[in-house]
This record gives C-alpha cells, sequence and structure tokens, in this order.
C-alpha cells in the first residue's frame, strides 16, 4: 500500500512540477514576445499606408470625376478644390467604416472654419446608404461610388475603408487603410491647417 501512495505522490508531483516549469517557460516567452509585438503593430500600421505616390494616382482621377449624392444630384469633386480634403471609402456593411463615421462628423465641425472638408464616397447601393443616413447623420457629404467600380482606378480600393488626406494643393498628405483613430488623424488636420 506504501509502495502505491508513494508512486502517487511521486506522479501527481512530477505533473505539478511540469506544470509550473511549463506555466513559467511561457510566462518568460510571452514577456520576452512583448518587444516584437510592439514591432508588429507598428509593421502593420506601416502595411496599412500607402505612398503618396500612389495614391495621387487614383486622386488625380477622382477630382476629375462627378459622382451622385444621396439625392441623384451631381457633385463635382473639383467643387471643394483648395480645401484640405478627407476623403473616405466606406460602405455599410463594413463596421470599422461605420465606427469611424461619427469621429469624421466630429472632426469637420471642428475644423470646417479651417478650409476641411470631409467627403464620403459609399462603395455600396444607394438605398442602402440613404436608409443608414437617416439612422446614423454625418456632418459632410457622402457621395455614391457604386457596387462596381467599372475600371475606374480612382474607384477601386484594395480594403475598406480606406481614407485620404489631400492638402490645398490637392497632393497626398496621408493615406491609410482600415479604420482611424481621432488621435491618428487630427494631428494630421492641425499640421495642415497650422492649427494647435
Amino acid at each position: 500500500m506504501n509502495e502505491k501512495r508513494a508512486a502517487m505522490l511521486l506522479g501527481v508531483t512530477s505533473v505539478l512540477t511540469l506544470a509550473t516549469v511549463g506555466f513559467l517557460g511561457y510566462r518568460l516567452y510571452s514577456m520576452s514576445q512583448a518587444p516584437l509585438q510592439e514591432d508588429l503593430a507598428k509593421q502593420a500600421r506601416a502595411s496599412r499606408q500607402i505612398s503618396a505616390e500612389s495614391a495621387q494616382t487614383g486622386v488625380d482621377a477622382l477630382l476629375a470625376m462627378t459622382l451622385p449624392d444621396l439625392k441623384g444630384t451631381p457633385q463635382a469633386l473639383a467643387q471643394w478644390k483648395g480645401k484640405i480634403m478627407v476623403i473616405n471609402y466606406w460602405a455599410t456593411w463594413c463596421p470599422p467604416c461605420v465606427e469611424e463615421m461619427p469621429m469624421f462628423s466630429r472632426l469637420q465641425e471642428r475644423h470646417a472654419a479651417q478650409g476641411v472638408q470631409f467627403v464620403g464616397i459609399g462603395m455600396d447601393e444607394t438605398e442602402r446608404m440613404q436608409a443608414f443616413a437617416q439612422k446614423t447623420p454625418v456632418s459632410y457629404p457622402l457621395l455614391v461610388g457604386g457596387t462596381e467600380p467599372k475600371g475606374n482606378p480612382a474607384l477601386i480600393v484594395r480594403g475598406m475603408p480606406y481614407t485620404v488626406v489631400l492638402g490645398r494643393d490637392g497632393k497626398v498628405a496621408f493615406s491609410m487603410y482600415g479604420g482611424l483613430k481621432e488621435a491618428e488623424l487630427e494631428p494630421v488636420l492641425r499640421q495642415l491647417t497650422g492649427s494647435k
């Protein structure tokens, strides 16, 4: 009986020892990965950005376009020439798109006096966009890009949301795929407007 008890005690002790060593090893490993996780976050952010040159090609084509607003009225994007433009490609079915729109509305209101103009280009069906705008009004124009870009490079994006910021000269100052935070976008607007 004592041998069985001793063997069982040895087995339990061995399992507990292995579990403790495994846990401590995991903790040391995860602590050593923290800088790696920060690097990965920086790399992920960098991969969401697009070069100004690449973005400019699409922007030049876009600024030459006229798109309908939610009432069907044609709106030339050139009407905002000379303003700081924040152009956001979005869709009603895209959660990060919808999530950032109230923030865009706040920034539009906050920076309108400094010549900032937000424009949302919906890559969606007009009816869905109209229903969305009824429930969630925004303080900037929403234009219909449609669900079929029909080969127009200005309306072909590799992911949404996609936001591009233009200086008063129409040149790309900032562009990024994925949802934005106010803390990421407002400094860009402050720099372009010269405000503090």
